[in-house]
């Protein structure tokens, strides 16, 4: 049974989209394709999941060790703190909450097939650049840092298989904490609605910047969304001379909100409501723009 439930890996945690749920039993959730398909209930266990994502192999053995963690920081989501925080109007400048709440937002972020994606492909263009070479340079300059390259650590860092990259991805996750950190430096402000009318998606954090490239989260003009239920939106910016830790009431029927989600999903929007329904809200918020 152990083994049968960590095959399944939900990369958006069921807990958290029970708040998203669609019936009374809190079991099934509105999904929408950015690219084909029409709307389906579906039920939560078979949204956002995929075998093994978190386990990767070696001769026949499965590492279960980030899904085992990332299943104990689930338990947040059942927990009270989280109902005060996704329905409720809490102190944003208690510390615990924010510490709380920064590290669930950077773990959502990680732990994505996306960023997966994203190692592999930094892996590849660094891996390019010096398969040309006997061996690679001293330094090498990333992001404007420079960084000593450990040459005993490149005959293996070259021929890394599939799972050795998924291992250096799960490295950055169980080291999520840098990220929160950058989060807790943030301008912290909820969107809230006195009426359930946000959704959520297959990649719930959204870092926004104008030139629609990732600029980095210390970046003056880039900001984060993430929804924390259908009423509560957390808005994370660096606008230093606004107010920090306060709630805004939302405008219409967080049109704005809900399309940059989409936007931003992999593939599926993910509702209480029907995808109709917030389709064409979102339709009609742009033609009001």
């Amino acid at each position: 049974m152990g083994q049968q439930k960590y095959k399944r890996n939900h990369w958006v945690p069921q807990a958290y989209l029970r708040a998203f749920a669609a019936d009374s039993n809190r079991a099934k959730i509105w999904t929408f394709g950015k690219t084909d398909g029409d709307p389906m209930l579906k039920p939560i266990s078979k949204v956002a999941v995929k075998f093994y994502l978190y386990a990767p192999g070696e001769n026949g053995q499965r590492d279960y060790s980030t899904e085992q963690k990332l299943g104990d920081l689930e338990q947040l989501f059942g927990n009270p703190f989280w109902s005060k925080v996704s329905t409720g109007f809490i102190d944003l400048n208690k510390p615990t909450i924010r510490k709380g709440v920064a590290l669930l937002t950077a773990v959502m972020h990680l732990r994505n097939p996306k960023m997966l994606e994203r190692t592999t492909d930094i892996y590849e263009r660094f891996r390019e650049l010096f398969m040309t070479e006997d061996e690679p340079p001293d330094i090498v300059e990333i992001a404007g840092r420079r960084l000593e390259v450990d040459k005993e650590s490149w005959p293996a860092y070259r021929d890394a298989a599939p799972d050795d990259i998924k291992r250096m991805w799960l490295g950055s996750l169980n080291q999520a904490a840098w990220m929160a950190e950058l989060l807790l430096k943030m301008r912290w402000a909820i969107i809230a609605s006195d009426t359930p009318v946000f959704i959520t998606s297959d990649n719930p954090v959204t870092i926004i910047h104008p030139s629609l490239q990732f600029r980095g989260l210390k970046d003056p003009e880039t900001s984060v969304l993430f929804p924390l239920s259908p009423t509560r939106m957390l808005y994370l910016d660096n606008r230093r001379s606004e107010p920090d830790s306060q709630y805004y009431a939302v405008r219409g029927q967080g049109e704005a909100q809900n399309l940059l989600v989409w936007r931003n999903a992999i593939e599926h929007m993910l509702s209480h409501r029907h995808p109709d329904e917030v389709c064409a809200e979102m339709i009609s918020g742009t033609h009001v723009a």
